[in-house]
């Protein structure tokens, strides 16, 4: 009978640890961020539309504006400048 008591809180601390870190390993995930969204979210701040729907400015040309700002293809998109072509034939 102390044998089984011994297992069963053998058991228990085991599912404890596990619980301890797998959530550990679940909020690692959440703490690294990658540097694109970094860099996206700092883009969207810095334009001048969040800014003035941020102060309160709920007008419709403003928020199109931040609609248009927010357009994940063009977040800190660069373009790249090809070399001008050479020889057609």
């Amino acid at each position: 009978m102390a044998q089984s008591t011994n297992i069963g809180k053998a058991v228990t601390i085991t599912l404890r640890i596990a619980l301890i870190a797998g959530s550990l390993a679940a909020l690692a995930g959440c703490v690294t961020i990658p540097k694109r969204a970094w860099a996206n979210g700092a883009a969207m701040t810095d334009s001048r539309a969040y800014r003035e729907v941020m102060s309160g400015n709920t007008s419709f040309q403003v928020r199109r504006q931040l609609q248009q700002t927010l357009d994940p293809r063009r977040l800190n998109y660069q373009e790249v400048q090809y070399p001008a072509f050479g020889r057609w034939w």
